[in-house]
């Protein structure tokens, strides 16, 4: 007898959310290519930048979604290339904050020049599909921040500044 092997809807969504997020990923990698900024990187300068401030180790790992540790590495790393300044507070206990550098900022700048790959992606769906799956997107994202996410829900303010 023949084990059933039929995926259930949740499971064919996650399948489906999981090869089209990589795939869009892909694309914008050989977009940024030219930038010589990794996408990574990349993400963490545009969160930096879009704070308006000096931005903690922990709001940076909630924003991108990665562990403390993760991101203290990565932070490290982008300051030895000087994309960023990171900096102790005034107190033992203070937490690091990080401020992007001019070379950064110019990082920044260069890898937005080249940004047009998920705009292309998503004008294959009409203006109302594109706002119905960002709001059928969220909803999922809620849910699933609340079953198992590594960092609770942004506070409110600050997802809706990062479009979340």
């Amino acid at each position: 007898m023949e084990a059933d092997v039929t995926l259930s809807k949740g499971t064919q969504l996650f399948s489906l959310l999981a090869t089209t997020y990589n795939a869009m990923l892909r694309a914008r990698k050989k977009e940024l290519e030219p930038s010589g900024i990794s996408f990574r990187r990349t993400t963490v300068l545009w969160c930096i930048n879009i704070m308006g401030r000096p931005t903690t180790v922990a709001e940076i790992s909630q924003i991108i979604d990665r562990d403390h540790q993760t991101t203290s590495q990565l932070l490290r790393r982008m300051e030895r290339e000087r994309l960023v300044e990171r900096h102790k507070g005034p107190h033992d206990r203070s937490p690091i904050t990080v401020v992007l550098t001019p070379k950064g900022k110019q990082a920044l700048r260069s890898t937005f020049e080249r940004y047009e790959m998920f705009d292309e992606i998503a004008s294959s769906l009409s203006p109302e599909e594109l706002e119905n799956l960002i709001a059928y997107l969220k909803r999922l994202r809620e849910k699933a921040i609340a079953q198992s996410a590594l960092y609770p829900p942004l506070p409110a303010p600050l997802a809706s500044k990062i479009g979340m």
